[in-house]
């Protein structure tokens, strides 16, 4: 099997970041002559959505499932052909409010609680880490398959670990992408027009692999049914569960409400999101079973994770610009949602964290001066980015992309009640939303968070009989559901 030199992935790789910078420049400097395709714009950069999840993580749950399109698509298509009218409330009312992130609208609605936007914070942070460790694991994970890299399952230290420099690339590129302005509630054109940007990218990507699977190592959609082994067809708890979560997503995902909501700037660009983005959906979709199907077939007897199968099927078959051209998309994908998520979760840290105790006398007769907007949010955006690479190092290899994606949508799925109650029901006591967040949040730790981070540990005992032998209390089978897969009881009695 070919393998492509380290020199020519860095260097494409910097080149197409290149052109990803150059995209956010021209949106800023040419705005009006962007004004009548700007409704498409915003369409497509709601794709930051699809990560590298979508590029590596949706062929391993195909495979597992045989899933034809991931279910947390079909949940936000859902919420795009039927629930439009609550997401262009929405953006109505972060309009009237000036909201600057999920944080600020649920305090906003609910007398302006800061102690309710820190915990939202703090929510968002807890769930959004893992979903950026998952990008940093997958551009470490294809970098290393493209160049033939040594296995880098062995714990390394950071200075010899390929994901530790990818890291603090991200985090910089970032904080050169997305500091350039000091205002959060004006609408950031160019930012916008760079995810719209490559959100093309990756689906020319995806539709090149799904082409060469179908109609170059097969003679059409037919041949390929033909040759390759049906996958079994799992479907139940964890699909309908994976529908919710992708429902969910729209509204809850920090990044993903920015680029949404407060990067709206015409709820009108709505009505064309709302045909547009699910075709957009579909179409990235679209590969993703033959990819599987093609994999398994071809490249299961030699062991070869599925997370992989998007550059090795090309790689395998001597079609290393294919490959080089794949590697490309999923390094878009992450880069537009670590840029994204991270800038959100600065601005979040620096007026909700930060700036609550820069205003407090004592902590400022402390730290001095204070810090700049700018700066808070280079440091937010560092923090959050090295927060990410440090769980990545403590949740070790064992986890499929697909599962880390899971485990980030339940999380941030505990802000949706709040959501939903700002939207149809403002005025609540702050206490109470408190009360019903932190009670989500530690129950979904409970049953899948902390069970995932021990499960390799003496504490596996624990986690199936439960604190002092209490067996219904046990996250395994927390109230007696036991009969529930993980993620949809996780999900199920957090919310």
């Amino acid at each position: 099997m070919s393998q492509i030199p380290v020199g020519m992935l860095v260097v494409a790789g910097l080149a197409w970041l290149g052109l990803l910078f150059a995209a956010a420049l021209i949106g800023e400097r040419n705005s009006r002559a962007l004004h009548r395709v700007w409704p498409v714009v915003y369409s497509l950069s709601l794709a930051v959505y699809c990560t590298a999840w979508t590029f590596y993580g949706t062929t391993t749950q195909a495979v597992r499932s045989g899933w034809p399109i991931p279910p947390t698509f079909l949940g936000t298509i859902f919420v795009f052909l039927f629930g439009w009218r609550f997401l262009a409330r929405l953006v109505e009312l972060s309009k009237v409010h000036n909201s600057t992130s999920i944080a600020d609208f649920i305090a906003s609605r609910f007398g302006k609680s800061s102690l309710l936007a820190a915990v939202v914070t703090a929510v968002a942070v807890l769930g959004i880490v893992p979903y950026i460790s998952l990008q940093l694991k997958a551009v470490a994970m294809s970098f290393g398959a493209l160049a033939q890299l040594p296995d880098p399952s062995a714990q390394l230290a950071a200075w010899q670990d390929l994901a530790f420099y990818i890291a603090l690339f991200m985090a910089l590129f970032a904080v050169l992408f997305g500091t350039r302005r000091a205002s959060a509630v004006e609408q950031n054109r160019g930012l916008v027009l760079a995810m719209g940007f490559e959100s093309l990218f990756k689906l020319a990507a995806m539709l090149a692999l799904g082409f060469f699977v179908v109609f170059v190592l097969y003679d059409g959609a037919a041949d390929l049914g033909r040759s390759t082994p049906a996958l079994a067809f799992s479907s139940g708890g964890t699909f309908i569960t994976l529908m919710l979560l992708g429902a969910l997503a729209m509204f809850t995902l920090p990044h993903q409400f920015h680029i949404g909501v407060v990067e709206c700037r015409d709820d009108r660009h709505l009505r064309t999101a709302r045909w547009l983005f699910p075709l957009f959906l579909l179409l990235i979709a679209l590969p993703i079973l033959p990819l599987a199907r093609a994999g398994q077939s071809v490249l299961g007897s030699q062991a070869v994770a599925p997370d992989l199968y998007v550059l090795i099927l090309p790689l395998a078959n001597d079609q290393t610009g294919l490959a080089l051209f794949a590697f490309l998309g999923g390094l878009s994908a992450a880069t537009g949602m670590v840029i994204l998520a991270s800038l959100t979760l600065s601005i979040m840290i620096g007026n909700h964290w930060l700036t609550p105790l820069l205003v407090n006398r004592k902590w400022s007769s402390l730290s001095g001066p204070g810090i700049g907007v700018r700066m808070q949010r280079r440091i937010g955006i560092v923090l959050v980015v090295m927060l990410a690479y440090v769980y990545s190092k403590l949740a070790g290899d064992s986890e499929a992309l697909a599962d880390i994606g899971a485990l980030s949508f339940s999380g941030l799925a505990q802000l949706a009640p709040a959501v939903v109650l700002a939207v149809r029901r403002p005025g609540l006591s702050p206490w109470s939303v408190l009360a019903g967040l932190l009670a989500g949040v530690l129950v979904w730790a409970y049953v899948l968070l902390i069970p995932l981070m021990l499960q390799s540990t003496a504490h596996a005992a624990w986690l199936a009989n439960g604190p002092i032998g209490i067996g219904w209390l046990a996250p395994d089978s927390l109230f007696g559901l036991s009969m529930l897969e993980t993620l949809p009881r996780a999900v199920l009695t957090s919310l």
